[in-house]
């Protein structure tokens, strides 16, 4: 078994085990700004037992703590990533950045040093800093109170989140588990993926809240750029199709792959 999926098959009982699950869809409005296409807001999550899916712009986020499979459906293009594989080629790659930076002579990694403005990581590993920080501002959005984060990565103040209770959701406590854990699976999914190949909406969100309002800032000079806010929660029970790959959607390439590597 591939070692991203020993944790995610260990999560899958678990979460089969707990009793009492009722489907819920969170959907999500715009309430500033337009689509950006590297941070697209998010309009929905769903949740089916052990199977979530967010969707975020062109873009859904299929995740299957059964079967311990990540996939990006790519609406535009009609088709799809596998996560896992994704993992993989990122890995290579990491090996061989590893294995360049390993074998640089001490005065050109100090000249990349010197342009970059930051030092080199040893291993050669990209470095992930992600931060939600309480500012004891709080909110109301859709009806819930929210308190207010400051987001940041790598240092820069990149948006903030209004994050309620998940206990006051109104969300079945079996759900609210299992959302918790899917989201854990998918921030420890990432942080084996190189930083910036896979822009999630959510990760490292603070244990036991739910997002109602995110808000993204702009990188040039700091305006706001979008905020999605909660529109609605629904209990309903939800179609087995929402959460598996559309019949006409052709997995898409990977470098390395395409020739059986």
């Amino acid at each position: 078994m591939h070692p991203l999926l020993r944790p995610a098959a260990a999560l899958a009982g678990a979460l089969l085990a707990t009793a009492a699950f009722a489907d819920f869809r969170a959907e999500y409005v715009s309430a500033k700004g337009e689509e950006d296409r590297d941070r697209p807001a998010l309009t929905r999550i769903e949740l089916s037992g052990p199977h979530l899916r967010m969707d975020a712009g062109r873009s859904s986020f299929l995740f299957d703590a059964a079967a311990g499979r990540f996939l990006i459906l790519l609406h535009d293009k009609r088709q799809y990533l596998d996560v896992q594989k994704l993992a993989e080629t990122a890995g290579a790659a990491m090996a061989r950045a590893n294995a360049a930076l390993a074998n640089l002579p001490p005065e050109q990694r100090a000249m990349i040093e010197q342009r970059m403005g930051h030092a080199l990581p040893k291993s050669g590993a990209a470095e992930m800093d992600l931060r939600y920080t309480a500012t004891g501002a709080s909110a109301r959005v859709a009806g819930l109170s929210c308190q207010v984060y400051r987001v940041e990565f790598d240092g820069r103040h990149t948006g903030d989140a209004c994050l309620a209770d998940l206990a006051d959701t109104g969300i079945a406590a079996a759900d609210r588990a299992a959302l918790q854990q899917c989201f854990e699976r998918l921030q420890a999914l990432s942080e084996k993926i190189s930083a910036g190949m896979v822009k999630s909406p959510i990760r490292a969100l603070p244990a036991g809240k739910f997002p109602v309002r995110m808000t993204h800032y702009d990188e040039e000079d700091g305006s706001v750029s979008s905020v999605a806010e909660l529109k609605a929660l629904a209990t309903a029970p939800l179609d087995a199709r929402e959460f598996a790959v559309p019949a006409d959607y052709t997995e898409q390439a990977l470098p390395g792959l395409a020739r059986g590597h």
